[in-house]
């Protein structure tokens, strides 16, 4: 949103948010909306109806925590940028975690306690080494080995060429590797 003929700062945009939450949240939409759309893009592809879900969620998320948030401590939109991942990740996540348990009751595994520990330490050694990645490593990674996406939709969706993804895909295997092989998990 344009103040004056000058593009409204954070503090500015807080502040009115914080004295018209209407007027305040219209003018961070016109002012951040492109950006987070696009965020969500990345991450969801052409899943038009979770990308609206998820603007409107980062959006009263922002009202709900404006008390709390500090633009002299960080861009608004860097806040925003990482509210919208967060969600899109989290949805991901959601949907498969959702398939996962179903799947292994209707087939009615049972494993003892040991293996259960074992497989949770090891889920959770990947999971670490996943969560360190960077972007668009981490995201990457995700859409391909856990919700097994193509690497061509993933190339289209993330702007990035289809030897590009392959390339990340690559290098965050040998990583994941190297974690395991430290950790004791796997042996060279």
């Amino acid at each position: 949103m344009v103040k004056g003929g000058q593009q409204m700062t954070d503090q500015e945009l807080c502040r009115l948010i914080r004295q018209d939450a209407s007027a305040g949240l219209a003018a961070a939409i016109d002012l951040y909306g492109g950006i987070v759309k696009a965020m969500l893009y990345r991450i969801l592809g052409n899943r038009t109806q979770d990308i609206e879900d998820c603007i409107g969620t980062v959006f009263c998320r922002l009202w709900q925590n404006i008390s709390t948030i500090d633009p002299n401590n960080g861009s608004l939109k860097a806040w925003l940028c990482r509210v919208a991942r967060n969600l899109a990740l989290d949805l991901l996540r959601g949907e498969h975690e959702q398939l996962l348990p179903l799947e292994e009751e209707m087939l009615g595994l049972t494993d003892d306690l040991a293996d259960q520990a074992a497989r949770r330490l090891n889920a959770k050694l990947v999971q670490h080494t996943v969560d360190s990645m960077d972007e668009p490593d981490r995201t990457i990674f995700i859409r391909r080995y856990f919700y097994l996406e193509r690497v061509r939709p993933i190339a289209q969706a993330l702007g990035l060429s289809e030897k590009s993804v392959e390339r990340r895909l690559s290098r965050g295997r040998e990583r994941l590797r190297g974690e395991l092989i430290e950790k004791g998990v796997i042996w060279p």
